[in-house]
């Protein structure tokens, strides 16, 4: 839900300003991506496909890979990274944890694991296989409200 997430920050940006800490309270749970496929060796330059990259993210069960890290997709994150926006700037604190928050109501439709409560281990599951079907579609709807929102307003 990466797409869904930057264009829920660049929406809810529109609508508030703020658009720094609505985006990267919108994308910063997804940093812990990026580490895994790192420590998985799925981005260096020798085995990198972005083909295979979608491939194991979308099936990454299969190959052993949890790419959503406990801490990261939880509200222990969400409190801990919006405290420290917090201590920088209150009102961009605020915006910033509404985003994260958002961000992990988005993910609980994917059906892979997640913990929320960690770190308690409950396991949170949803429906959706990673950029299924109804997630492009949801995902090109967005677009269009969001071309909609910026046009006009």
């Amino acid at each position: 839900m990466i797409f869904l997430h930057t264009i829920l920050g660049l929406f809810l940006g529109k609508f508030f300003g703020h658009y720094a800490a609505l985006i990267a309270g919108s994308l910063l749970p997804d940093i812990d991506h990026v580490y895994i496929y790192f420590k998985n060796r799925l981005l260096t330059k020798k085995n990198f496909s972005f083909r295979r990259l979608v491939h194991v993210w979308r099936n990454d069960e299969k190959y052993g890979i949890v790419s959503k890290t406990p801490l990261f997709h939880s509200v222990m994150g969400l409190a801990i990274f919006s405290l420290f926006v917090t201590l920088l700037n209150r009102q961009e604190g605020v915006f910033f944890a509404i985003a994260y928050g958002l961000h992990l109501l988005m993910d609980w439709m994917d059906k892979d694991a997640k913990y929320f409560l960690f770190p308690l281990k409950l396991e949170f599951r949803g429906f959706l296989p990673v950029w299924s079907r109804a997630e492009q579609i949801l995902t090109v709807i967005a677009l269009i409200a969001l071309a909609v929102v910026f046009y006009f307003y």
